[in-house]
């Protein structure tokens, strides 16, 4: 974690730690909202990372752990896409469905526990009735996006 105190880059005010309220990231048809998204800022304010790791761990924590407590169907076909249960293997509606959230409260390197948000259209199963988003491939492949989506949106500077 980079030290309360250590000059900012840009302007050599001493940086000291801060948790953002709430920011957002968008990249369709996900949605990812970070509460108390700890930061290093100075008081002009220049943001930065809490850690030089801290995004790569983030995204990690996300993909790896995260999405997976997500119930989601499986994608079939090169070019044109189908989706099936993931349970039962029946077809899935190609569009549609509201809007669920997942949330999860997630902690770095003695940082104060902030909560993640992911949200995105669930549909339900016609064969089993589970719901589920269409494929967990494609949420693998959007949500790096709306991470750094999120990150723009605080404001928080490139390392170096």
């Amino acid at each position: 974690m980079t030290e309360a105190g250590t000059p900012c880059p840009l302007c050599k005010a001493p940086l000291a730690a801060l948790q953002l309220a709430e920011t957002t990231g968008d990249e369709a048809p996900i949605r990812l909202t970070v509460r108390n998204l700890p930061v290093m800022a100075c008081a002009a304010p220049h943001r930065y990372f809490a850690g030089q790791k801290f995004p790569i761990w983030l995204l990690n924590a996300l993909v790896d752990e995260e999405l997976p407590k997500i119930p989601a169907g499986k994608a079939k076909g090169l070019i044109f896409k189908k989706y099936a249960c993931g349970s039962c293997g029946a077809p899935l509606p190609a569009a549609g469905g509201e809007a669920r959230t997942f949330s999860t409260s997630l902690a770095w390197n003695g940082t104060p526990a902030f909560t993640v948000d992911v949200a995105m259209p669930m549909v339900r199963c016609t064969g089993c009735g589970q719901e589920q988003a269409r494929s967990g491939e494609e949420l693998a492949k959007l949500l790096p996006a709306a991470l750094v989506h999120v990150f723009m949106a605080a404001g928080i500077k490139a390392p170096g």
